[in-house]
């Protein structure tokens, strides 16, 4: 396991991974400011509020949860006036946010909280956001997303993070780009099926039903 394994699966890129990892976050970055300014709030809240809700979430359904949290604490209504698909837990976490509570000390778990820091700022040297398919690049092995190995392997969560900081550091990039490219690529070598998201970065605004057009 380690920084070899990752690196095997970097030095299999396509020019295709290369692109999405290289602007992915800056889009993200976008693609929640825009459903944040639908809604009259800054970017960073709606950046805090789609982290908040993304655990064990599609993408799709995550962001019409943003949406529809968003829409609802500016309307004034109530937590129970809305349903979402993210867990309860989560949804509270993010009215939280919502309602003014610091990102920075309710987004905690290591995975979320460098989710958020990469979409907030895409520049930033330090976030590594590490999910499921990292951890399993890392170990050059394929488990099950939320199996007790997965769970076990979060343990590593720094190790891995470091790795792909170093193998940034060699190539001189960013580690967000390192870990968007792998990740990608990952995927594509064992034809794991890709959601939809990269969708939003073409010409299809409406995929998630939230009213954005192709020149957004």
């Amino acid at each position: 396991m380690g920084k070899e394994n990752l690196e095997r699966v970097f030095n299999q890129a396509s020019a295709w991974d290369i692109e999405v990892a290289r602007n992915a976050w800056f889009r993200y970055q976008r693609l929640c400011g825009a459903i944040a300014q639908k809604h009259g709030f800054p970017m960073e809240i709606g950046a805090a509020v789609f982290a908040a809700l993304s655990p064990n979430s599609d993408y799709h359904g995550n962001l019409r949860d943003t949406d529809r949290l968003l829409a609802a604490a500016r309307a004034g209504q109530g937590i129970d006036t809305f349903s979402v698909s993210a867990y309860g837990n989560n949804k509270h976490k993010a009215w939280r946010l919502v309602h003014g509570e610091e990102p920075l000390e309710l987004i905690v778990a290591p995975k979320t909280r460098n989710f958020f820091l990469n979409i907030s700022d895409p520049t930033d040297p330090l976030p590594v956001t590490v999910d499921g398919h990292i951890f399993n690049a890392w170990a050059n092995e394929r488990l099950p997303l939320q199996s007790a190995a997965q769970r076990e392997r979060s343990k590593h969560y720094q190790e891995v993070a470091e790795a792909i900081r170093q193998i940034g550091a060699e190539r001189r990039l960013l580690p967000n780009v390192v870990q968007g490219l792998i990740w990608h690529c990952w995927k594509r070598l064992h034809h794991i099926r890709s959601s939809d998201q990269l969708e939003f970065w073409g010409s299809d605004y409406l995929a998630a039903g939230l009213g954005f057009g192709p020149a957004w």
